[in-house]
């Protein structure tokens, strides 16, 4: 592993689904070398060594505090903190009693771990966590290591004051098959012995299935002993998806590996793959010829068979309107539900996400817009009936009548 430190110009980037989320990258580059990972895709314009050279933003922590500053945010809970003029010029500007958070922060990493074997000398996640836990920013953490555990102190302080979530990707549990897609990460058994040690320390936590490998991860036993192990540990919530191979790299890399380890599955693979979709997708016809899964409805189906829920429930910032992203958080699990699991006409289930993402970003108050305001807003007739019996029960009817279950909120 090589490690470049850079100095980064930019670093804050804002949700394009909510404007009340942010993440950044403070890696570039991932030594866990994952064989699906989207980073080789070429869209992604990734250095040629992706596995192996890692850049790391090592002036990220300076950018995130001068990021708060400047939004008005106070250290709070800094030790030492006494009065506004220890840390500022211009004291005046901030209001240490009302300016609370209003946007959640994603430490994902997107295709570079947070957690990945650099940041065990860096330290620089464990310095972006103490920054927010001293100006009381919520945060969700998403990772394939265990060393996340280093940070546990951090993480149940920052949960006391606002919150944290921790996910982990577990992806297969045969700890052979892990080991060639996954050939630096923590092990599969290990991430879930960090799951468990999370729940019981009070931190909610949960899991994406990410990707459900077709003929290898997608199997009755891979799935159940998963959601088993999910279920004993209390895991908060559970999420599933597909496997996409873009053409190029990211494709040829993938295909190279079943190639060498399991040849019996390469026409198979290369047959499901041969569409060469712009964003990996797999041709439907050559997966229902194989009487594949779909990984999305399975997944949702084993949630209700184990008792768990699917989806992470929502964390909502102290924002102005609440009752806008709390419907909005509605409309894109209906979307969800007609789309993946009731796999109606397309352009309804778009419809409702269309409509999610409006609310997400109006400023005023859904519930206190009349009939001629709702038109300006350009819903589509399905969408409108729905929104206003929610505003006026205080809940959604919709999914209860069709069977959904399971906390949308925190």
């Amino acid at each position: 592993m090589k490690i470049e430190r850079t100095q980064a110009k930019t670093l804050i980037r804002t949700s394009n689904r909510s404007p009340h989320h942010i993440h950044f990258n403070i890696y570039q580059g991932c030594y866990h070398n994952c064989v699906y990972c989207n980073g080789f895709a070429n869209n992604y314009n990734m250095h040629d060594d992706f596995g192996e050279k890692i850049k790391a933003k090592i002036n990220a922590p300076e950018l995130f505090e001068k990021y708060l500053i400047k939004e008005g945010y106070y250290p709070i809970f800094r030790e030492g903190t006494t009065t506004l003029d220890e840390f500022f010029p211009h004291s005046k500007l901030y209001n240490k009693e009302n300016k609370k958070p209003e946007f959640l922060l994603s430490l994902f990493g997107n295709v570079c771990d947070i957690y990945q074997p650099a940041e065990k000398e860096l330290q620089l996640t464990r310095k972006l966590l103490q920054i927010a836990y001293e100006y009381g920013i919520p945060v969700r953490l998403l990772t394939k290591n265990d060393l996340v555990l280093r940070d546990l102190d951090l993480i149940k302080k920052i949960h006391k004051v606002s919150f944290a979530r921790v996910a982990f990707t577990i992806t297969l549990i045969n700890e052979e098959n892990q080991r060639i897609f996954e050939p630096r990460a923590s092990s599969s058994i290990a991430r879930l012995h960090a799951l468990k040690k999370f729940r019981e320390e009070g931190i909610p936590s949960g899991v994406y299935i990410t990707p459900v490998i077709p003929f290898i991860g997608d199997t009755e036993e891979n799935l159940n002993r998963i959601y088993g192990q999910l279920k004993s540990y209390n895991s908060e919530f559970v999420i599933t998806g597909g496997l996409t191979l873009k053409p190029g790299r990211n494709k040829e890399r993938f295909m190279q590996v079943i190639r060498d380890n399991y040849p019996h599955l390469y026409s198979k693979f290369n047959e499901l793959y041969s569409n060469n979709n712009r964003y990996g997708q797999p041709n439907p016809l050559i997966a229902q010829k194989f009487n594949l899964i779909q990984p999305v409805k399975r997944g949702y189906e084993l949630a209700h068979k184990f008792g768990l829920n699917y989806f992470e429930p929502r964390y909502i910032p102290n924002v102005k309107n609440r009752i806008n992203l709390t419907i909005a958080t509605y409309l894109a699990r209906i979307g969800f539900i007609k789309n993946e699991i009731s796999q109606e006409d397309g352009t309804i289930g778009h419809e409702f996400r269309k409509a999610a993402s409006v609310l997400e970003y109006l400023d005023t108050n859904i519930s206190l817009m009349s009939n001629s305001d709702f038109e300006t807003l350009q819903l589509s007739s399905s969408t409108i009936p729905i929104i206003k019996d929610i505003i006026k029960t205080g809940k959604c009817n919709y999914l209860e009548q069709n069977g959904d279950f399971g906390s949308l909120f925190v």
